[in-house]
């Protein structure tokens, strides 16, 4: 890769990430990746990362680039619905964007012939208005491939070869055996899936499952990352299994939510509705009704509680149910549904959360909840960034 074609690159990179970047700048930046081998782009971003080491959450980082990338490629498809190839086009597989985020958003990229400026303090960045709530979007990934979904579409039914829209549409059709199949709904996202055993689910925002093609023929095996909740489909001959970091959890039918974040210290498995089986560190519960299963993956220990379960999922119908939350933890939630970097300016309170609230709302309405019942001021500023602080500290934000 010449140095022309890498600032070219870099430019546009840095457009595309800041969600500036026009459609014809996309489609050229697109042919500039292509054409470039992956052993030198990939040694080039890692030069420039190696020679720094100050890094973003990965799972921000990814998600946020899921989100403008979705985002980019959804306006693009509103001008070239009848042009197929260029909407169901090979992408890059995601290490590339995310890696040239860690890049950009961190404020990273030198290079000859374009002016980079410093990183403003945050008291000088711009305000932003306010932040829409997530909606319904969702990206299908197979072998690296990413396949762009409608807007307006609220779940997709899975068949054997084929993924459909509830409306009927079929989305991706002829797909071949032996492959895996990934959805994953980015930061600022939700949607919802019926599965070709009949069992459905609902995945949260910064959240992905994975199958194999063979599911429900011989396995009904489902990998998480992040939320979901699942009505499963009962088969007495075939178990449902849903894997996560350290932990599995295995039915025959029923009703249940698991949150398994990388950024959340304890995974936690809560039952709506018939028995479930939680395996976690070569220890095992199973889990009745208003039951709810922790692991804390710091202390591998595996511990059952009661809890009311329609709390727990209550982000499934549309609320955001702050109850017996940390602040940390209320404010990871807000994160990842309004597509927003947490920062905290002074120490953390220790509070604890309460009430409800639409996840229909824009992001303003929940600043003005947090000012007016727990003194918690916030600044919202056009890179994304929401900085939260203690009132009583006396501090101005």
């Amino acid at each position: 890769m010449n140095d022309t074609n890498k600032e070219r690159i870099t430019f546009l990179l840095n457009r595309y990430i800041n969600d500036k970047v026009s459609k014809s700048e996309f489609e050229e930046l697109l042919h500039l990746v292509d054409t470039c081998d992956d052993a030198s782009f990939g040694a080039s971003v890692r030069e420039i990362i190696d020679q720094n080491t100050a890094k973003l959450p990965t799972e921000f980082v990814d998600n946020r680039i899921s989100s403008v990338h979705a985002n980019l490629r959804r306006r693009i498809a509103l001008d070239i619905q009848e042009a197929e190839p260029i909407a169901q086009r090979r992408m890059k597989p995601l290490w590339y964007w995310a890696a040239a985020a860690s890049l950009i958003l961190a404020g990273f990229f030198t290079y000859q012939g374009l002016q980079q400026a410093e990183v403003p303090e945050l008291a000088q960045l711009a305000p932003l208005d306010d932040i829409e709530p997530g909606s319904n979007k969702a990206t299908i990934i197979i072998d690296g491939e990413e396949h762009l979904l409608k807007d307006g579409e609220h779940g997709l039914i899975i068949g054997d070869n084929s993924i459909s829209y509830q409306d009927g549409d079929v989305a991706l059709a002829g797909i071949q055996s032996s492959k895996t199949i990934r959805i994953v709904t980015p930061y600022g996202g939700q949607y919802n899936l019926e599965l070709s055993d009949g069992s459905k689910v609902w995945l949260n925002a910064g959240s992905e499952i994975s199958y194999q093609t063979d599911f429900a023929k011989q396995n009904r095996t489902i990998d998480l990352k992040g939320e979901a909740y699942f009505e499963v489909q009962k088969n007495k001959n075939l178990p449902f299994i849903v894997r996560t970091r350290e932990q599995e959890i295995r039915v025959l039918g029923t009703e249940f939510n698991i949150n398994a974040y990388s950024d959340e210290k304890i995974i936690r498995t809560t039952l709506k509705g018939g028995s479930l089986r939680v395996t976690a560190n070569e220890q095992q519960t199973v889990l009745k009704p208003n039951q709810q299963a922790l692991f804390n993956t710091s202390s591998n220990a595996l511990a059952t509680q009661s809890v009311d379960a329609d709390a727990a999922i209550a982000w499934k119908e549309g609320i955001i149910d702050l109850h017996g939350m940390s602040l940390q933890e209320c404010m990871r939630n807000i994160s990842r549904w309004y597509d927003v970097e947490i920062v905290y300016q002074n120490d953390i309170p220790s509070i604890e959360m309460g009430g409800r609230m639409s996840r229909g709302l824009k992001l303003s309405t929940f600043q003005k909840f947090l000012e007016n019942n727990f003194n918690i001021q916030t600044k919202l500023t056009a890179d994304r960034k929401l900085t939260v602080a203690y009132a009583n500290n006396k501090q101005p934000i």
